[in-house]
């Protein structure tokens, strides 16, 4: 049985005019609109992993949950992954940062976020909306 590799992605959000915006980037392609994501190295908590996923993919700094919103399995050409979702509250977004050259960044809500993203993200994003409630 194939290893399971594990990857952290990271679901950036801020609230704008009383309105919820999620960050998006680039793939490293620039093809599709993606939240970061990226492998969780060896020794490395996935919280650890998602926060500096979303400085090197997206720029973004600001405060990760301690626990993954969940996760979700996928297979990809390295084999099943398994995948923890966090969230972040942006606190500081970069105006440089190291993956810059090869990716955009863009702020969208909620609803196109979703509508961008793979099936298994989606619904994450849509928990985004009842978190920053609470946070309000």
């Amino acid at each position: 049985m194939p290893r399971t590799h594990r990857q952290a992605a990271v679901i950036p959000y801020r609230v704008r005019k009383d309105r919820i915006e999620v960050a998006l980037v680039t793939t490293s392609r620039g093809r599709r609109w993606i939240v970061p994501k990226g492998w969780v190295d060896e020794g490395e908590q996935p919280r650890d992993a998602a926060i500096r996923e979303a400085e090197e993919e997206a720029g973004l700094l600001g405060v990760v949950a301690r626990q993954p919103l969940g996760r979700y399995l996928h297979i990809n050409g390295y084999g099943p992954c398994q995948v923890d979702v966090y969230t972040m509250r942006v606190t500081n977004v970069l105006e440089h940062w190291l993956e810059d050259r090869f990716r955009r960044r863009r702020w969208v809500n909620v609803r196109a976020a979703a509508a961008c993203l793979r099936r298994e993200l989606r619904q994450f994003v849509h928990a985004i909306e009842r978190l920053a409630e609470m946070d309000s």
